[in-house]
Parts: structure tokens; sequence; C-alpha cells
């Protein structure tokens, strides 16, 4: 991963722990067995980078321990919080849905041992499983609607607030 991604150190998934990861909690033992092939555990010390804004979008992550906050860079080289997540949430799902690069960056706030699912490995299952990569995507895509959904309410609160004339 280019030198950003560098945990302390990762191991593979048995399928008892992935059928514990929400996304993943109403899938066959066939298809947890799969996924046990493409899935690895990582862990992060407090105040690591899991990824930065800017970077190619390579790979989705599930936080199993600890949490994590979403940073934005501002035009004036600040970084604004825009969300915390906890586990068991997934982060960097748009991975899976829309090439490019990265929105925002990840940052621990905790320690924090996530899972990683690489896009190449989304590949292989469309080839090797198409409608088990269907699942996937469906759910990928309802946490990115969701999560639109929360904006677009936190964005009508923000424009409806009086504003300050100082």
């Amino acid at each position: 991963m280019k030198g950003l991604f560098m945990p302390k150190n990762s191991r593979q998934l048995t399928i008892d722990e992935i059928a514990r990861i929400p996304f993943f909690n109403d899938l066959s033992d066939a298809d947890l067995k799969i996924l046990s092939e493409m899935l690895d555990l990582y862990y992060y010390d407090k105040d690591k980078y899991i990824f930065k804004e800017g970077e190619v979008q390579d790979s989705l992550f599930f936080i199993m321990e600890g949490s994590v906050i979403v940073l934005k860079n501002t035009e004036d080289g600040r970084q604004e919080q825009l969300a915390q997540f906890n586990a068991p949430q997934v982060i960097g799902e748009m991975a899976l849905i829309s090439p490019g690069t990265r929105s925002a960056s990840i940052m621990t706030i905790t320690p924090v041992t996530v899972t990683r699912f690489g896009c190449s490995s989304f590949e292989k299952i469309i080839k090797r499983k198409p409608e088990l990569a269907i699942n996937i995507l469906r759910k990928a895509g309802n946490t990115v609607s969701t999560r639109l959904r929360k904006a677009n309410q936190t964005y009508v609160k923000v424009i409806r607030e009086p504003k300050n004339n100082d």
C-alpha cells in the first residue's frame, strides 16, 4: 500500500471471525470460506492513518475494535473532522462502488483492529461467485446511501442555522 499502510502485523481471519462482521453475518459457510481467503486483519496504534485523502481507493475496511475519525482537507491546509466511526462499522466502502481516489482520510483515535477487503479480491469474487459479489455490492451501496442521507440532514441543519453578523 505504498508505505502509508504500515500495520504492526497482520493475519488471515477465521470463518467464525468473518461471520461476526455485520456486513457478512448472513452469508453461508461456503461464502465465508471464500472470503477467508481474501480478508486480512490489521492492527493500528492510536493516531495513525489507515488511509489518506487523495490516495487511490483499493480496499475497504471493517472496524473490528476501536474508533476512527474521518478527516477532510480544507482549502487553507487544515483538516476538519466529519465523523467518527466505531466497531463494527465499515469504512472506505466507496472503493467498491466508484474507482478513483479517497475523498477523506481515516485516522485512528484509539488502538484499532481492522479487516481489509481489497478491490482485487472483490474482482475475483465477481468471476468466482457473482451472486456473492452482488450481495457485497448491495451492502456497500446501502452503507453509502445511509451515510449520504445523514450528511444531507446535517447539511440542512447547518444552512438553517442563523448566521452571526459580526
